[in-house]
């Protein structure tokens, strides 16, 4: 029993020694982990940089190493010690890592520019002697610094300011009904040649479930005074999109921002509110696609000289905005020799002309010299939503509601020789003939 207690003591010993020493390698090995430097192989070069786009020395090249995952920040501090981020904090692996670096910084600062306020993003910094910082802070909390020094000179920090940046209006209402809020102006005056400016629209807030898209303005080369980018008055026409058959941006709060930027990395954005209301691409139809054409039979028609062709049609907005229009309204009666011009000078109705925007019934035929001369509002009065605006009745057919439209053309004389074919259609004025074709008969004019 005693030389099996020695050697089961001498066992006991031995594999104590190796659980220690295996215990030893371990927290050996986790000790030489832990001190492993955060950040390595750290190189700025050159050391003396002019950027200024010119192609000499404008960049510097940035290159380090992090050896586990670590949040880095390069910075530059300034003579009076103020510190100038170019990154700040910004997550990285284990791995190796290289940037240029052309002197800009990306420190966001508000100033005033023609006593508006402007939003600096990013500025090349002035000449002068600066030490650069790069700093590793891993997980555990413990930092690692590498710094060096770098000269700038001939930076060029002249910033690409929009000047005099107006909306105009402030209220949109893109649904081509013919008003002033049809369509937004954007404007400013650029000091210095961008190579990038660009306009664009961006909501307040995103709805539910939805992202925040950014809408593009296009420059309006027939306002700008200056080629895009150029030093000058530069202008812009945004309709939503809706002269392009698209569906503009939902209703609600926006912001139009404009932005500019130059070679070197100097960026500044200005901004303004806007509000987009009643939006949307203007859509109707005639109801069924058919017209009552009194004393119509197989589609032919026959009126004696001096008597009259009348009809009655429905007109329904099937899209999503109200569509505004204006008379003779249903019921009138022209002379084959009269037109709407015509009949609007005969009585005195101003606003029976053609205006942008306005959607009317007409009535074509296949001689005619003028494109739908017989023409009638989409709906009676009763039918239609009355708005006083700018202090003048404008009328408009609500969307989901339907239009009695009715009419008379009264034979004075007779139509033109090879006069065969009438047709309804109706017609958004400067904008489209939007159904031009409708219930098409055969018309014969006889004697009396």
């Amino acid at each position: 029993m005693p030389t099996h207690r020695e050697s089961f003591g001498d066992y006991q010993t031995d594999a104590a020694n190796w659980i220690t020493l295996l215990l030893l390698t371990v927290v050996i090995s986790l000790t030489g982990c832990a001190l492993a430097p955060t950040l390595s192989d750290v190189t700025v070069a050159p050391t003396a940089i002019s950027p200024n786009a010119d192609g000499v020395e404008d960049v510097t090249h940035i290159n380090y190493r992090v050896t586990r995952s670590a949040d880095v920040s390069i910075y530059f501090v300034d003579a009076q010690g103020q510190r100038h981020y170019f990154r700040k904090a910004q997550r990285r692996s284990p791995g190796k890592y290289d940037v240029y670096w052309g002197g800009v910084i990306n420190d966001p600062q508000v100033r005033l520019a023609n006593d508006k306020p402007m939003v600096v993003e990013s500025q090349v910094l002035p000449d002068g002697v600066y030490i650069w910082v790069i700093e590793a802070v891993d997980d555990g909390g413990r930092s690692q610094v590498a710094q060096g020094q770098i000269t700038l000179r001939d930076a060029d920090t002249t910033l690409p300011e929009l000047h005099n940046f107006t909306v105009i209006p402030q209220v949109f209402r893109p649904n081509q009904d013919g008003l002033r809020d049809d369509r937004v102006a954007v404007s400013y005056y650029l000091t210095k040649k961008a190579e990038r400016a660009q306009v664009y629209l961006l909501p307040v807030a995103a709805r539910p479930g939805e992202t925040r898209l950014k809408y593009p303005v296009a420059e309006k080369s027939s306002v700008s005074t200056a080629e895009p980018g150029a030093v000058g008055y530069h202008g812009y026409d945004y309709d939503g999109g809706v002269d392009l058959n698209a569906e503009p941006p939902p209703d609600g709060a926006y912001i139009v921002y404009g932005e500019a930027e130059d070679r070197v990395g100097n960026r500044v954005v200005v901004s303004a509110t806007l509000t987009i209301q009643e939006g949307g691409k203007p859509r109707a139809e005639v109801a069924g696609g058919e017209i009552d054409w009194r004393g119509e039979m197989r589609r032919v028609v026959s009126v004696p000289l001096g008597q009259s062709l009348c009809f009655t049609a429905t007109v329904a907005n099937i899209g999503p905005v109200p569509i505004r229009t204006a008379g003779p309204w249903p019921g009138q009666q022209f002379k084959f020799s009269q037109n709407y011009n015509t009949l609007a000078a005969l009585f005195g109705e101003t606003s029976w002309y053609q205006q942008a925007g306005i959607w009317r019934f007409g009535v074509n035929f296949d001689t005619t010299g003028v494109d739908f001369p017989f023409r009638w509002a989409i709906g009676r009065k009763e039918d239609l939503e009355e708005r006083i605006i700018d202090g003048k009745p404008q009328y408009y057919l609500l969307p989901g509601k339907r239009g009695l439209v009715s009419g008379c053309i009264e034979f004075d004389q007779k139509p033109p020789v090879g006069t065969n074919f009438w047709w309804g259609g109706l017609i958004h004025e400067f904008v489209e003939v939007a159904n031009n074709d409708i219930d098409r008969i055969s018309l014969s004019v006889g004697a009396p």
